[in-house]
């Protein structure tokens, strides 16, 4: 029989519970986009996210929106949205999204949206 967990261990191991159902769920959320290689980056005092978005859901997407949390020592400090259209299956395109607030150091994805083409307006190859 093992020991109880102390409360700090407890809480510790929620948190990293918690990050990492945040980044699988942002990663592969409405199972249409996934994103891969998101990350802040500074360059000439100015930051910047960059990544890359991939259409996995085997259709043209019409319209793509990714609602995101800026984050500031872990608090929400402001939000943006990268949106993207006419993305065809299986496409990937580049996530690059300037971050004008002073002192941001994370983000987190809130949701993804995407809007499936119809016949009459695919996406072009």
């Amino acid at each position: 029989m093992g020991l109880p967990d102390s409360g700090d261990a407890m809480q510790s191991r929620v948190k990293i519970a918690l990050m990492a159902l945040l980044f699988s769920a942002g990663a592969l959320a409405g199972n249409d986009i996934r994103l891969r290689n998101m990350q802040l980056i500074t360059m000439s005092h100015k930051t910047y996210l960059q990544g890359t978005g991939v259409n996995i859901s085997g259709h043209d997407l019409e319209n793509v929106a990714i609602d995101l949390d800026i984050l500031k020592a872990g608090q929400v400090v402001g939000s943006r949205i990268v949106e993207a259209r006419a993305i065809g299956a299986d496409e990937a395109w580049r996530i690059w999204l300037p971050i004008d607030i002073a002192g941001s150091d994370g983000f987190r994805v809130r949701n993804i949206r995407s809007t499936r083409a119809t016949s009459e307006g695919t996406a072009a190859h």
